[in-house]
């Protein structure tokens, strides 16, 4: 597990899977979003809020309101690691949009690192790892080692590591199985996806 620092900055801000409808997508890239005010605090038990989806699939992880802009560049371009290379999903969104625990589970790493930025794994009760990068902070009192639960709020969304500074994002993985070191797979087909959310 990668443990990396330094230790990112905390905030006051505060498999289940399951066929998903297929959708066609195009284009790949960066999602600038307008700037909003963060000005509403969280805490650490602080849940997601309900909204329209298929019903199926993997919790959304992200609150989708105001900016919900899914690009499907799993396996396209990574600065990290090239063509062909990236590893997730990008979900655009503007600063500080609640990030969700997908799953009950418990945090395994706090990444701090120059291609992730701020981000968490989350070690599901499914044995599903769930990884969340370019975060903006995490959610207050949360640390390595703590169990959260399905829909807690665990963090927002930023530019940090090699994001576009101002292309506010959540670079989402999801690699199923018990090895620590697991494939992943593309997220999409997977995610229950909020309606109100642009697919490209």
């Amino acid at each position: 597990m990668d443990n990396a620092s330094p230790t990112p900055p905390v905030k006051t801000r505060s498999f289940r899977i399951a066929v998903a409808v297929a959708v066609a997508f195009a284009g790949s890239s960066v999602v600038h979003a307008e700037t909003t005010s963060i000005n509403r605090a969280a805490v650490v038990n602080e849940t997601a809020r309900r909204v329209l989806t298929t019903g199926d699939g993997v919790l959304f992880p992200i609150d989708p309101s105001p900016v919900c802009e899914v690009l499907n560049n799993f396996g396209g371009y990574s600065k990290a690691f090239g063509s062909g290379g990236h590893q997730g999903v990008d979900i655009g969104a503007t600063l500080g949009q609640e990030v969700y625990a997908v799953e009950d589970g418990i945090l395994t790493s706090l990444f701090g690192g120059s291609s992730s930025g701020i981000g968490w794994e989350l070690w599901s009760d499914t044995d599903t790892k769930y990884r969340y990068y370019h975060l903006d902070a995490v959610a207050d009192g949360l640390a390595v080692g703590d169990r959260v639960t399905e829909r807690q709020v665990i963090g927002y969304v930023g530019d940090t590591g090699n994001a576009t500074p101002g292309g506010w994002h959540l670079h989402f993985e999801l690699r199923p199985g018990p090895d620590p070191y697991s494939t992943p797979v593309d997220p999409v087909p997977l995610l229950d996806i909020p309606w109100i959310c642009n697919l490209y």
